[in-house]
């Protein structure tokens, strides 16, 4: 067994991450022992806010330094100080490094506004199932390895391939976010207090089939949204690898957890939903 050693060693690695998104080391402490604690949605929602702030500093920084309206006096002068000394230290590293950096606060700025923005259209428009868990942090092992692998493949990049780099990537990958993420928000809105995160297995009484606005041409925009945003996050990182890795998972999670949600809602509301998804679009390829 010592050829599966390492993997064991990034399985455990990763269950403790999952641990600690999921808060399993505050027993004891009142407002940290379940999703609905307040305590968790304060931590969480000022970490996602000083995340936030702090790229978007950086990337009006980056651009600033990238139109050449900041010049950054050489470290070997005396006034020189350690932020500095550090920024050109990474930027003697390539001539492209500048770039990846943007793109690096770009896709955190994104990142940082879809976990920010599934928390308050929750908040807002179904807040009788708001808990932390609103904020899709901790969805799970699969979504945070990916994310992992991901910011490893991007810092490979940065550090020996920087050349490979690809900004008609990038702008596409913009693209795809801002597509993904308005027609998510847009169903959460539209659907209000019939919106949940999780597939309802009995129908509730507030719960109706809805059909208005962006729901009239896609039957589950939410799930086309973060379908076309996740690939569209790993575009604007220009990683090659990852944006396959990710549109290929996306899909088989899709592939399995859309038919299912079909029969579902098939159940609760009958030939309604036949004649329903006969006019409408999933909008993912193959499904």
């Amino acid at each position: 067994m010592p050829h599966f050693r390492p993997l064991m060693l990034l399985a455990n690695r990763l269950s403790s991450i999952q641990s600690i998104l999921a808060f399993e080391r505050w027993e004891g402490y009142h407002h940290f022992e379940d999703e609905k604690g307040i305590g968790r949605v304060a931590i969480l929602a000022t970490c996602l806010g000083i995340h936030l702030g702090a790229n978007i500093v950086l990337f009006l920084l980056f651009k600033l330094i990238q139109m050449g309206l900041i010049i950054i006096p050489p470290p070997e002068t005396t006034s020189s100080t350690t932020i500095q000394s550090l920024l050109h230290f990474f930027l003697s590293i390539d001539s492209n490094a500048l770039q990846m950096a943007l793109q690096w606060t770009v896709y955190s700025i994104f990142l940082c506004l879809f976990h920010l923005g599934e928390y308050f259209s929750t908040c807002i428009f179904n807040p009788l199932v708001t808990t932390s868990d609103s904020f899709m942090i901790n969805q799970s092992k699969a979504y945070t390895a990916a994310a992992l692998v991901s910011w490893v493949e991007f810092s490979i990049r940065i550090i020996f391939f920087p050349r490979n780099n690809s900004q008609q990537m990038f702008y596409v990958g913009i693209f795809l976010v801002i597509i993904g993420q308005t027609c998510r928000t847009l169903a959460m809105v539209t659907c209000g207090e019939s919106f949940n995160h999780y597939i309802q297995r009995d129908k509730k009484d507030n719960h109706e089939l809805v059909t208005k606005g962006i729901y009239s041409i896609l039957r589950h925009p939410s799930y086309f949204g973060f379908y076309y945003w996740s690939i569209g996050t790993q575009m604007l990182l220009s990683n090659y690898v990852s944006t396959v890795v990710y549109a290929l998972a996306a899909w088989k999670f899709f592939h399995y957890r859309i038919p299912f949600e079909e029969r579902t809602l098939r159940h609760h509301f009958g030939s309604a939903y036949d004649e329903y998804s006969s006019k409408t679009i999933v909008g993912i390829p193959f499904l």
